[in-house]
């Protein structure tokens, strides 16, 4: 297979107008296809592209590019065709690993286009050139995201505002970098730090906003059409403030005038791994505040206040990934010390609202019991599909093997009639047969002739349609079945096991519960692919002596 690789970094835009046309999608994509026509040798084999669209080039850790990699490594994909090196990547040390080592290793062929550069025809002569191109990208990277950060920095040193702006402010869109106190969601922030400075806790001030019909950030957002901010519609129709929105506006000293320039940075420029700024550079007064600092301070005793005896730290299997079947909202998890741990909708409880959410426990052990259950049934049926799987593509190569066979049969006889044609025209030249003979008995081996070539083309378009049928998603589910025949003997329900397979468990009561399974797409892609690869053994007429 044949996979053409495309990459548009977001930075790209940063560029200049003749680059950003360039590099889009479409462009490279246009340019590879282009010249892979071009490729008498690559003809006929089986094309994928892979896009990364807004991934930067200074790390591999792209999805699509790990998708490329995983069938390069199973021999899958044998050729890789780019735009040009700074594509593929800009990080000199790691593209060097897959050019000089990766690839040869595996026998992948890499072609750039624009740097006119074909692995499969260079010689050793043209490393020099391909290793001073890549530090060149690297470099050019490195020096772009410094010019980016430097600019960043000095925005934050004059307190510019160039982030998204907290609910109660809005963008002065007059003065770039400077922000205006939104009055009505001002309000709102006001009554939540006055609510903690009575001691009020965060899932009590929930309650009396919910009880008040205060809307929610998002909800107010959306409504005014608020420019300046992430305006994303509630999850649920039952949108209501919870304790956990209730502490980000708390824990937030923004709203005190004070800008803090920033709380993490790069390591090294270029590269995504941040650390935490210890003591990061804050700027009093640097914009209009809606609380004191003061009241700031008093409002964060709240959080020191109590501790729960309960939070012991264990990560349990299911975290983050229970949800409730009526209001949509994750449920809240209760890590007992003296007692079993349960799950229960606490939305309720922090809206004071009673919108149909059972007010039931459902216990952490008979919950992981209901889901390991699932789990092995879907076990089995991934099982039964990656036996489907195999059992097509034992069918579909068996039909290419047949129809292989049947070519190489004919290409010999068409062989053969050549020769006889050729001795035809010697035994005619020599004077062994007259005119007319010769006329009759070339006449009777070319319409044979062209009788075996009508059928070798025939068979060649069906050895084609089968090669196209090739089910795509089979690496992909093998490696899925090696983590089944990881887990088939647990009888526990694992952390390891529910991050493989599991995205989200409703539950509706403790009887009803219904899971999102990681991989279900990817399994009904699979059997869709069976079903067509069948159909086009069917219909190429190799099903019988397939079967």
């Amino acid at each position: 297979m044949v996979g053409l690789y495309i990459r548009l970094s977001r930075l790209d835009d940063d560029l200049d107008e003749y680059k950003q046309v360039s590099n889009s999608v479409e462009n490279q994509r246009r340019l590879l296809n282009e010249y892979l026509e071009e490729l008498p040798d690559l003809r006929g084999e089986d094309v994928e592209e892979f896009i990364d669209d807004g991934y930067s080039g200074t790390n591999f850790q792209r999805p699509a590019f790990q998708r490329m990699l995983a069938l390069i490594k199973k021999r899958v994909v044998t050729t890789v065709i780019v735009k040009d090196f700074s594509r593929f990547g800009r990080n000199y040390v790691e593209c060097a690993d897959y050019l000089e080592k990766l690839f040869p290793f595996l026998g992948t062929r890499f072609i750039s286009v624009s740097d006119n550069y074909d692995s499969g025809k260079q010689n050793e002569d043209r490393q020099i050139e391909v290793a001073m191109k890549n530090i060149v990208n690297s470099y050019y990277s490195q020096d772009l995201s410094r010019k980016v950060t430097t600019t960043f920095d000095m925005k934050r040193e004059r307190g510019e505002i160039f982030f998204n702006v907290p609910f109660g402010y809005v963008k002065d869109m007059k003065h770039k970098g400077k922000v205006l106190i939104d009055e009505e969601a001002a309000e709102i922030v006001r009554l939540v730090f006055s609510l903690a400075c009575d001691g009020k806790q965060v899932s009590e001030i929930a309650k009396i906003l919910n009880k008040e019909n205060i809307p929610t950030i998002a909800s107010y957002n959306e409504r005014n059409k608020m420019r300046g901010k992430m305006v994303s519609p509630e999850k649920s129709e039952y949108a209501a403030w919870t304790g956990t929105k209730v502490r980000n506006i708390l824990l937030n000293e923004f709203y005190t005038g004070t800008y803090i320039s920033q709380r993490r940075k790069q390591v090294i420029a270029g590269m995504k791994k941040t650390v935490e700024v210890r003591n990061p550079v804050k700027i009093p007064n640097n914009h209009p505040a809606i609380i004191s600092v003061e009241t700031f301070e008093k409002a964060q005793e709240i959080f020191k206040s109590r501790q729960s005896k309960y939070a012991v730290g264990r990560r349990y299997p299911l975290k983050s990934k229970v949800f409730c079947g009526n209001c949509g909202y994750a449920m809240a998890y209760r890590d007992n010390v003296y007692d079993e741990c349960y799950f229960y909708c606490n939305h309720t409880m922090e809206t004071g609202n009673n919108d149909g959410c059972s007010d039931e426990r459902i216990m952490e052990e008979f919950l992981g019991a209901r889901v390991l259950t699932q789990l092995k049934s879907w076990m089995m049926l991934l099982e039964v599909a990656c036996g489907n799987v195999d059992e097509a593509e034992q069918k579909r190569w068996e039909g290419i093997r047949i129809l292989s066979d049947e070519a190489e049969n004919l290409q010999a006889e068409f062989k053969t009639l050549q020769s006889k044609k050729l001795e035809l025209y010697e035994s005619y030249s020599d004077g062994q047969i007259s005119k007319e003979e010769f006329s009759t008995q070339k006449e009777k081996l070319s319409a044979e002739i062209d009788s075996i070539r009508v059928e070798l083309n025939k068979l060649h378009e069906k050895e084609a349609k089968l090669r196209k049928t090739r089910n795509r998603r089979k690496p992909e589910l093998d490696d899925l079945m090696e983590s089944v025949r990881l887990f088939e003997n647990e009888n526990r329900l694992t952390c390891k096991m529910a991050d493989t397979f599991i995205e989200k468990v409703t539950v509706y009561d403790k009887w009803c519960i219904e899971i999102t399974w990681k991989c279900e797409d990817l399994v009904e892609k699979a059997l869709s692919d069976v079903a067509e690869a069948e159909k086009v053994v069917s219909e190429v007429g190799v099903e019988k002596m397939v079967g």
